[in-house]
């Protein structure tokens, strides 16, 4: 993991484990004697609202197309997202908020920006006046600097 402390590695069930609190950290992969960029949505973390890190709910609710961007600080992912369809569940964008992730819209959002993301643009957009579009893209260059991957925007 780029973002833990330490230079440990773990197989695919213990980085799953230890990152159930912090599933927007960047993994690396040792394949074939190289390190890859992977992420945890490959590797099967499914992240679930409405409940306690590392509960699953009875009756989860699945994010449409199964594919949820988050905007994060460090890079742009795609998660796997559950919502939680409990009776006594939030509807959709206040269990985001809860999580503290900004939905894009508040109706079947598929994307969300971490409140960290939001409030360091701010600090940003005043001090260097630095617009929406360079930051977002100073962002996809975090998340893939050789230009060759496509960002999903959705």
């Amino acid at each position: 993991c780029k973002d833990c402390f330490g230079p440990e590695m773990f197989c695919q069930a213990c980085i799953l484990q230890c990152h159930q609190c912090l599933p927007l950290h960047r993994i690396e992969e040792w394949r074939n004697g190289f390190v890859y960029r992977t992420t945890l949505k490959s590797l099967g973390m499914q992240i679930q609202l409405g409940h306690n890190p590392g509960h699953r709910c009875h009756n989860p609710r699945p994010s449409s197309g199964d594919t949820f961007v988050m905007i994060d600080i460090h890079s742009i992912y795609e998660i796997a997202l559950d919502f939680c369809g409990c009776k006594t569940a939030q509807i959709r964008f206040k269990q985001l908020l809860q999580a503290h992730w900004y939905p894009a819209t508040t109706t079947d959002s598929q994307t969300a920006a971490t409140f960290n993301v939001l409030k360091h643009y701010h600090l940003l957009s005043f001090e260097s006046k630095v617009s929406a579009y360079e930051f977002y893209h100073s962002l996809a260059r975090c998340t893939d600097n050789t230009g060759l991957s496509l960002i999903k925007v959705s």
